[in-house]
């Protein structure tokens, strides 16, 4: 992804990129999306890039919107020199399917209505999916606003939905499906999360201009100095216990009853804690079932500030990265693997293909251990051998934070898609000096 040094220049204004976002999610919001399109929109406006926002008034996690945002719909403010419109939304209080439609079709039928208003004119706008209905409104920003549309696809909605169980065949499915082809066909270029929806997508619409914007890290963050002791003494972690860590959304898609399954197999097993951060739809069964079943070395912290997260999984032993089984799943890249590598600490991964190949990237060997997903007694069997291997972990953790310096340092990720943007609006990536 390297680029030659004229092209790390300070951008004329007939090479800049006027680039507007559309997205449901962006800080302060904490989360995969939020951190990921907010790390780009200010690494482009940094180089000189014209970057602008549109989203939702900011709710997750609490499941409201937060105090200082209330009544500031259709505003604009600005954080760290991108320009941040922000539009109106239903926050559900409980997380039902049916409330979580609500919740989308909410946020797409206000940024339609408001969207041209609140945004200036822009070369290009990134429309981040899914939510799927977000394309009712990215269509029409785009058309009314004269700018190319860009479609970033994180996930592969519906046939993600269909695996985990959440749609089944029948006249929503149908229209879904629809909906996903409507999107792709009217997106200049399409950029996804990982190779395993690049692969599908140019399967499924052979016309359609589809490359690579993989998840990363930001390294500056995890170049700072850490305060794994003081992390330590905070949650009463003692030297001896071994903490294996998960911080990110509780969701369907993590199938995290397999952790508390492999924390039963190794019941008998003292000075080991599996540590959870984080909030979503699971989280309130699985704090029953652990009440229920007593499962005691399993904790669910509370959701930690942003800022907190690379002090906390420093602190870890090891960090988890669970994934449900299916033939999907088998194509993803949990952001969550990366940050945990930055901290230089082992990555128990529940899950095959794209995510297990990015493990063995480095040449010295892996940067962790990769288990079939939903395989309590093998995740257990992974555990006891990182808390037994001390050495061995150490150095899966060297591994890794020497494996996301090299291929997803998101400085880079960064200059690769801002040479694709500029290649589509100006033919030319040679940009001239200011």
């Amino acid at each position: 992804m390297a680029m030659d040094c004229v092209t790390r220049h300070a951008l004329s204004e007939s090479y800049g990129v006027k680039l507007a976002i559309l997205t449901q999610y962006y800080p302060p919001e904490t989360g995969a999306p939020q951190n990921r399109l907010s790390d780009l929109a200010v690494r482009l406006a940094a180089r000189g890039h014209e970057i602008q926002v549109l989203t939702a008034l900011p709710n997750y996690p609490g499941k409201v919107v937060h105090p200082e945002y209330v009544g500031r719909e259709n505003t604009v403010e600005w954080l760290d020199g991108v320009r941040v419109a922000r539009v109106g939304l239903y926050v559900p209080h409980e997380k039902t399917f049916v409330n979580r439609l609500r919740c989308y079709l909410s946020f797409a039928r206000n940024a339609r209505r408001m969207g041209a208003r609140l945004l200036r004119r822009t070369d290009v706008l990134l429309m981040e999916s899914p939510p799927l209905f977000i394309a009712w409104a990215g269509t029409h920003i785009s058309r009314r606003l004269g700018a190319r549309l860009v479609t970033n696809v994180a996930d592969l909605w519906p046939e993600s939905a269909v695996e985990i169980g959440m749609l089944r065949a029948g006249p929503a499915l149908w229209a879904a499906r629809w909906l996903e082809s409507w999107m792709y066909r009217r997106s200049a270029l399409i950029t996804a999360q990982t190779e395993g929806i690049v692969d599908d997508i140019r399967r499924r619409f052979s016309t359609a201009r589809v490359v690579l914007f993989p998840n990363g890290v930001d390294l500056a963050v995890y170049d700072m100095p850490l305060d794994r002791e003081g992390i330590r003494t905070e949650f009463n972690w003692d030297n001896s216990l071994f903490v294996i860590g998960y911080t990110g959304v509780l969701g369907h898609s993590q199938a995290l009853h397999q952790i508390l399954d492999a924390a039963l197999l190794l019941r008998d097993e003292n000075g080991i804690e599996f540590a959870l951060f984080g909030d979503g739809p699971v989280r309130d069964e699985l704090e029953t079932r652990i009440m229920q079943e007593d499962i005691r070395s399993v904790v669910i912290y509370p959701h930690q500030p942003r800022e907190r997260m690379p002090h906390i999984q420093a602190a870890l032993d090891a960090g988890i990265v669970p994934l449900a089984k299916g033939r999907l799943l088998e194509g993803a890249r949990p952001s969550k693997m990366f940050e945990i590598m930055a901290t230089g600490k082992p990555v128990i991964l529940c899950a095959r293909g794209e995510a297990e190949r990015l493990l063995h990237l480095g040449e010295d060997g892996p940067a962790g251990l990769a288990v079939p997903p939903e395989d309590p007694p093998a995740l257990a069997c992974c555990v006891r051998e990182l808390k037994l291997q001390k050495e061995t972990a150490t150095a899966m953790g060297r591994r890794g934070k020497e494996l996301v310096r090299k291929h997803f340092d998101r400085e880079q990720i960064s200059y690769e898609l801002e040479r694709v943007l500029l290649t589509m609006i100006h033919g030319t990536t040679n940009r001239k000096t200011v």
